[in-house]
């Protein structure tokens, strides 16, 4: 997939549930950018493609002050896991933990699930 492509694709998506989308770097295939969620959150996505197929990812979730929330990737370590090569850091990298979660889509389910809960706690209403 070209990056600009996809760049669109993500505006388009969760253009309303960001902030605001800033892009930190592209090439053809590749894509890095950070997500700045309405509860302050914020995702750090990079996606590299080849054609229509994503080869490597890696989303991090974190904390208006870059704490560790959960971050999701296919980096080729943790073999013992069942979801290898795809699994998440809970809380801290080394609290690692098999992962379904393997595309954005999916990331995003979850962080806007866990963002509205966030926001709602923050404001009182839980």
């Amino acid at each position: 997939m070209v990056a600009n492509e996809r760049l669109h694709q993500i505006e388009t998506a969760y253009g309303n549930d960001a902030e605001r989308i800033v892009l930190v770097e592209q090439d053809e295939e590749a894509l890095r950018l950070i997500l700045f969620l309405r509860d302050g959150s914020n995702l750090r996505v990079a996606e590299q493609w080849n054609g229509s197929q994503l080869i490597r990812y890696s989303y991090y979730w974190l904390t208006s002050d870059n704490r560790l929330i959960t971050g999701w990737d296919n980096a080729a370590h943790h073999r013992h896991l069942p979801t290898y090569p795809h699994h998440k850091h809970i809380g801290q990298q080394a609290n690692v933990q098999p992962s379904q979660e393997i595309n954005l889509d999916a990331v995003m389910a979850v962080i806007l699930r866990g963002a509205s809960a966030r926001l709602m706690t923050s404001k009182g209403f839980v």
